[in-house]
């Protein structure tokens, strides 16, 4: 595992949001996508904050039991994210996900280039255990 890098395993095609977007637009966009959450991102590409369809379901259900809905992402997501930069370890994951994280943006100088998930992170781990590296 000592040789596994987070680029190897992440996701590089990642569902953005900005601070700006509607939630609702939001929602539409991870349920379209499957997804179940994405980083919210500045102009720059750096990761602000991340937001997940638990964020939005109460803004959901307002501006549909209330027609009042149109609050926006940057009102709802998650300001302080842990994030993991492309050429660590995987193993620095692991206590992320161990603490609930499902999914962790992955930055290089800074921006966001992927992202990788609880599922990746398996997706690595079984690799490692089906074809070890020896004196890596």
């Amino acid at each position: 595992m000592q040789s596994l890098k987070v680029r190897d395993y992440m996701t590089s095609n990642v569902l953005t949001f900005k601070r700006e977007d509607s939630v609702i637009d939001a929602l539409r966009r991870l349920l379209k996508a499957g997804r179940s959450g994405g980083p919210v991102v500045d102009p720059a590409g750096c990761v602000i904050g991340m937001l997940s369809e638990y964020d939005c379901l109460k803004e959901a259900l307002m501006d549909g039991y209330y027609q009042t809905g149109s609050d926006i992402v940057g009102n709802h997501m998650t300001c302080e994210v842990d994030v993991v930069n492309a050429e660590d370890n995987i193993l620095v994951t692991s206590e992320l996900f161990l603490r609930g994280r499902r999914r962790i943006p992955v930055i290089e100088d800074g921006v966001l280039v992927g992202i990788i998930s609880r599922v990746d992170f398996a997706r690595a781990l079984i690799a490692n255990i089906d074809h070890p590296k020896h004196g890596s």
